[in-house]
């Protein structure tokens, strides 16, 4: 057997080289139910010998999941901070590492059509929202809504939210305590 040049390969065609049915392919696949270890390493070796890679819109409906999350952010005027660009780069590295996909999204506080996408259509499993502001509508909009979502940064009320930030409070006490410990008597911010 050889990997098919130039045609899609499907369960079908697995379940047909492998000479099982196509729901045993799928059982092998999903692991939703128990597959002999013969059975399973002849299916395998077709898969590898085949180049099969599972098609993820397919995956995402028969699994109700898309591995995805939605990350809004706000449009640039000029540049994003290195701050921003840092909690960017955080969140697609966390994702990576647990098996999921990012969807960026621009939208400002007021933005519905970003919001429909992405929530509208379940084209993610859960959204990060990005650039708080402590009266937000894209907030109230998610709560509303019911679904999954975080928050980088927080509201005027967190209540009902899920959110991370930092803890400028504590930085600051922290930054005063040291400077004060060094002998610093006058100090500015």
């Amino acid at each position: 057997m050889s990997r098919l040049e130039g045609s899609q390969v499907n369960i079908g065609e697995i379940a047909r080289r492998a000479k099982v049915s196509r729901s045993t392919v799928s059982y092998a696949l999903s692991g939703r139910r128990p597959v002999s270890p013969a059975t399973r390493l002849r299916i395998q070796q077709v898969i590898d010998e085949m180049g099969y890679r599972p098609n993820a819109s397919a995956r995402a409906l028969a699994r109700g999941e898309t591995r995805t999350l939605g990350l809004v952010f706000p449009p640039a005027s000029s540049h994003y901070t290195e701050m921003q660009l840092d909690f960017i780069g955080g969140v697609v590295e966390a994702a990576a590492a647990r098996d999921y996909e990012v969807l960026m999204s621009l939208a400002s506080a007021g933005e519905d059509q970003s919001f429909q996408r992405l929530v509208g259509e379940r084209r993610v499993d859960g959204v990060i929202l990005m650039e708080i502001r402590l009266q937000d509508a894209r907030v109230d909009r998610m709560l509303q809504s019911g679904f999954p979502f975080v928050t980088i940064g927080r509201t005027g009320s967190p209540e009902g939210t899920s959110w991370v930030d930092l803890d400028y409070v504590t930085l600051v006490r922290r930054c005063v305590r040291h400077l004060s410990d060094l002998g610093h008597r006058s100090l500015a911010f």
